[in-house]
């Protein structure tokens, strides 16, 4: 998708009549959005530019407006605010927002960089922020917004219908082995662990490219939470899990910190160890499809790797 400076500047104009556009900076694409970073003059200020291309649906473009507006204002969580939407498509050829800019970079981009102790003092902030988020409670699993034909007021239910769904597609496309898919349908036949009365709501992609960070004064801080297109009712071992499948399966330390920030504002079911490492399974089997879908070979093989290992884990402990 082209965009034409002269397009870029009459969208910021929406928002800010008088304003001139100085730079802009196309942001690294973690989802299925284009960010632009704007540098505006008149007023001075830095936005950001986000186009929803023809790819995301209308109801995923509805529930990040709505999540933003509504939503994050009750939880105290950092991240963008709604400086202006339309959807109508009559000033653009697609729908677009304008957003606030908040400092910082990826998470996935400033691990490397941090010790352990950094590692540590950023998951805690993370930790708390996101036990913030699941404080909001929904009426089923699922999505909140529009008809959801696999939503339900059963965890067990929402959450199989899921796993059985991704897993057929590996299946499908043979990528996982037969004896992996086996044994995860088993594991999921037989779990008595998804028994959670309430959903809450859940960022749903909850990882380290949705998440920045700031280098400053004590070390790295947490600056903001983005992409809200995969919000919908479920249970916080799906944010945990995906974080920890995602980003920090080689960060110990981190990790450490995540679990002690969440536990200190939130409380854990007795059953939450198992809860978690089948969460984890399930979102192993995800990233794994998005890793075909991006046709990535070295993900996949990353995630499959970690999914074999996490299988013979649990074959060890239960031979053991």
């Amino acid at each position: 998708m082209k965009i034409f400076l002269e397009t870029i500047e009459n969208l910021a104009r929406q928002a800010f009549p008088r304003a001139t556009l100085v730079s802009h900076h196309l942001l690294a694409k973690d989802s299925g959005n284009l960010d632009y970073l704007l540098q505006l003059q008149e007023p001075a200020v830095k936005i950001i530019l986000r186009i929803y291309p023809d790819v995301m649906s209308e109801l995923d473009i509805e529930k990040e407006i709505y999540v933003l507006r509504v939503v994050m204002p009750e939880t105290g969580v950092p991240t963008r605010r709604v400086i202006h939407f339309d959807d109508s498509r009559t000033v653009a050829d697609w729908p677009f927002a304008l957003l606030n800019f908040l400092p910082g970079e990826p998470l996935k981009k400033a691990l490397s960089r941090m010790d352990e102790m950094d590692q540590e003092s950023a998951g805690y902030e993370m930790g708390r922020y996101l036990a913030k988020l699941h404080t909001i409670p929904l009426d089923k699993f699922g999505e909140f917004l529009g008809n959801d034909p696999e939503s339900s007021a059963s965890e067990k239910a929402y959450t199989l219908t899921r796993f059985t769904d991704w897993l057929g597609f590996c299946e499908e496309k043979s990528l996982l082995n037969s004896s992996a898919i086996a044994e995860l349908y088993r594991l999921a036949g037989q779990t008595r662990a998804l028994d959670r009365d309430k959903a809450c709501f859940v960022h749903g992609n909850y990882h380290g490219g949705n998440i920045s960070l700031e280098e400053g004064f004590g070390g790295f801080h947490v600056t903001g939470v983005f992409n809200f297109g995969h919000a919908r009712g479920w249970s916080p071992e799906w944010d945990m899990a995906c974080l920890a499948v995602h980003d920090l399966d080689d960060y110990p330390s981190c990790m450490k910190g995540f679990l002690d920030g969440y536990v200190d504002a939130a409380r854990f079911p007795e059953n939450f160890w198992e809860r978690f490492v089948l969460y984890q399974l399930v979102a192993n089997v995800r990233f794994t499809l998005d890793a075909y879908g991006q046709d990535d070979e070295s993900l996949l093989n990353l995630y499959r790797a970690r999914l074999y290992r996490s299988l013979e884990n649990r074959l060890d402990k239960s031979v053991g």
